[in-house]
């Protein structure tokens, strides 16, 4: 019988070398993992190389790792399940402690169901292969201001899928979406050669970058290439993402995204319906830019879709911007 959101335990196998705990293995129940900040009073500083791909893989390849000690962490609130090792396709999320200093290699190889990494800001040494091909990988969480001194520059060079990475700090938040790209290699077959050919503006995103730190303006200006406005779901995106978290957000940058929600506003309006999303709906309305046609189109689009809720904001949202004339009765 599974077991929900009960308290649980978490067993973690680790190593302990100079006052340093290096992370070997966890074992429990679910797909969430929030690893300790100290075990025994020890910083845990490293996920071990394979720790969350094939565990027994890295321990083989340690050498003179010394004694490998087990941890046990109750009072744990995880969805219930049968007690297992948390790597592969079992892990889902996982939230890395202030102290992490370095993810070993391939710690996170082939976890294809994980979707979200949670992290603290500074300088975190991302090693080979450490996020490759986790394909579900979508979302990753810092604690810390978008241009601090992050670890992010690393895991964006890993991964060429889309990543939406949200930044937050105190009161102060945001949201960028870094889209997809591809390389292909095409050969001049005389001479032997290869040249390597980039497609999508995701490389043109990851670009953004002065020694770790996200160069804000840098990533706002990509928006004006046509290389992402043709691609209008994504841009559309990126234009809401910055909007509704507007850090360090020029008035000309402000404008450029939303003359664009205003050129694409029925497309923008249908992907808040298909996701079935109020609160990005509401911010869209709010923005003042859709006339009362928009309005009717979108309120047919949600019935449509069966979307109710949706319907029911569009129509008051309708009102409210361009509320009924007062009739007029002639004697």
């Amino acid at each position: 019988m599974r077991q929900e959101n009960t308290n649980l335990e978490l067993y973690i196998k680790y190593t302990l070398k100079e006052d340093e705990i290096t992370i070997l293995s966890c074992k429990g129940y679910g797909a969430t993992v929030t690893l300790p900040a100290k075990i025994n009073g020890y910083p845990v500083r490293k996920i071990g190389a394979y720790a969350f791909s094939n565990p027994e893989k890295g321990l083989n390849m340690l050498l003179n790792i010394g004694e490998v000690l087990l941890e046990r962490i109750s009072g744990l609130k995880v969805p219930g399940g049968k007690e297992d090792y948390i790597y592969g396709l079992k892990l889902q999320e996982i939230s890395l402690p202030e102290s992490i200093e370095v993810i070993g290699e391939y710690a996170f190889y082939n976890c294809k169901e994980l979707i979200r990494v949670n992290m603290p800001g500074g300088r975190i040494q991302i090693e080979n292969g450490t996020f490759m091909n986790c394909e579900k990988l979508a979302y990753v969480n810092v604690k810390a201001a978008p241009d601090d001194l992050t670890s992010v520059k690393g895991i964006l060079t890993e991964l060429t899928s889309e990543l939406c990475i949200t930044f937050s700090h105190g009161e102060e938040k945001g949201a960028f979406l870094f889209p997809e790209y591809y390389e292909d290699a095409v050969e001049n077959t005389p001479a032997r050669i290869f040249r390597y050919l980039l497609y999508g503006a995701g490389y043109r995103y990851r670009q953004c970058f002065e020694e770790g730190r996200l160069d804000v303006l840098a990533y706002d200006m990509v928006f004006q290439s046509a290389e992402i406005q043709n691609i209008h779901e994504t841009a559309l995106r990126i234009a809401y993402l910055r909007l509704q978290y507007p850090y360090k957000l020029q008035e000309s940058m402000k404008k450029q995204y939303l003359d664009f929600i205003a050129l694409h506003m029925e497309k923008a309006v249908k992907l808040m319906i298909s996701q079935d999303n109020i609160r990005g709906l509401i911010f869209l309305t709010g923005l003042g830019l859709m006339a009362e046609e928009n309005f009717v189109h979108a309120q047919e689009e949600a019935v449509r879709a069966g979307r109710k809720e949706c319907a029911g904001i569009l129509l008051k949202e309708r009102l409210r911007c361009y509320p009924p004339g007062e009739k007029k009765y002639e004697l």
